[in-house]
């Protein structure tokens, strides 16, 4: 399979929906796309800021946008200045071949923001613009690959690609040699990233006002992280658990309780149901007071025009085709290192089934 990247042809799409309307589609829409980063409301949040810094104005009537940028030349936007409009967004083109977007979460602490970090999640977010299909892939940290792009080739942890990015300036930093790894080792085009960090995550849960999960057995953790260097006892019994931002996060981050393969389905079941509670919202007006929040822990190279054709693409997508899936336990080898680090050799036949399945062409519609 080819890792060659593309440029895709967006066609434009005439709005068919009042303006108030089309915006609380499109936040919700949005939030549909990057909930799985934690980054629930920043989509709308991030093209608001971005249309105010912008030096041209988005233009509805461009019929051709490039979906994949060079990570040598586009860099992230981060920090965009708060903004309180609420108008609804132009009318942009939509995708019309599968788009890719690698979602990343990173445990930094207040002390370590600006230093290299490894990346604590990584889940490959597919959606398919003609089948009308979302997939998640949850990909294990300790799987072990090749990194590319660096002038010393190195195989290491998929995790540290992020953190070599940094290290050693890699054009685009850890984000753009994290995508890179996934693309080269899983044969699969990379076209976007969206990082956050685990305190964003927290204020996500919290402005939803909590989300309800159904945990399949208790979990103990003797050893949990505690955020500053040392650990904590965690507790949290089976049944149905109102979470806010603080016990979701210690869910979906555990993994002492069983291992690192439970909790990537634990993380996989929490996006869904806070994709859910986030649908279930009328948030449109609490934007402006939640701008400030999340605009310090996102970070992403998608662009405004880019993200409202996401997310009129993902105002589309029914829940029932919405597929979760990970490299698990069934499609690795785990192995000890000559330095005594525990890893994971990918099995890359049984990989590749899973691959094929999720990421398939786009069968073009007939004419």
């Amino acid at each position: 399979m080819s890792t060659n990247s593309q440029a895709y042809q967006w066609q434009p799409d005439s709005p068919t929906r009042s303006s108030l309307s089309f915006a609380a589609r499109v936040m919700l829409s949005l939030a549909f796309i990057l909930f799985v980063a934690g980054g629930l409301l920043f989509g709308y949040i991030f093209y608001s800021a971005v249309r105010e810094r912008m030096t041209q104005p988005l233009n509805p009537a461009s019929s051709t946008v490039p979906v994949l940028p060079d990570s040598s030349t586009s860099g992230p936007v981060t920090n965009p200045a708060p903004v309180t409009s609420n108008n609804p967004p132009p009318n942009v083109p939509a995708p019309k071949e599968r788009i890719n977007i690698l979602l990343l979460g990173i445990d930094q602490r207040e002390q370590e923001v600006g230093q290299p970090t490894r990346t604590d999640t990584m889940i490959l977010l597919t959606i398919d613009p003609v089948g009308k299909t979302m997939g998640l892939l949850s990909i294990p940290r300790d799987l072990w690959v090749a990194i590319p792009g660096l002038k010393t080739p190195m195989e290491e942890r998929i995790n540290t690609a992020h953190v070599y990015g940094d290290l050693y300036n890699y054009p685009g930093g850890g984000p753009a040699l994290a995508k890179k790894t996934v693309q080269y080792n899983l044969g699969v085009p990379v076209h976007y990233y969206v990082r956050i960090d685990f305190k964003g995550f927290e204020k996500v849960v919290d402005a939803l006002g909590g989300v309800n999960i159904n945990v399949d057995k208790d979990i103990r953790d003797d050893e949990f992280p505690d955020g500053n260097y040392g650990t904590i006892s965690i507790f949290i019994p089976a049944g149905l658990q109102h979470m806010d931002g603080k016990m979701a996060l210690q869910f979906v981050r555990t993994r002492h309780a069983d291992s690192d393969f439970g909790r990537t389905r634990r993380q996989l079941q929490f996006l869904v149901a806070m994709r859910d509670q986030a649908l279930k919202l009328n948030i449109l007006p609490k934007v402006p007071s939640l701008i400030a929040q999340f605009r310090d822990s996102v970070k992403t190279d998608l662009s405004a025009n880019e993200i409202i054709s996401l997310a009129r693409l993902a105002s589309q997508i029914e829940s029932d085709h919405i597929v979760t899936r990970s490299i698990d336990e069934t499609m690795v080898t785990p192995w000890v290192t000559p330095q005594g680090g525990s890893v994971l050799i990918p099995k890359r036949d049984e990989i590749k089934k899973l691959i094929d399945e999720m990421f398939m062409p786009v069968d073009q519609p007939a004419t």
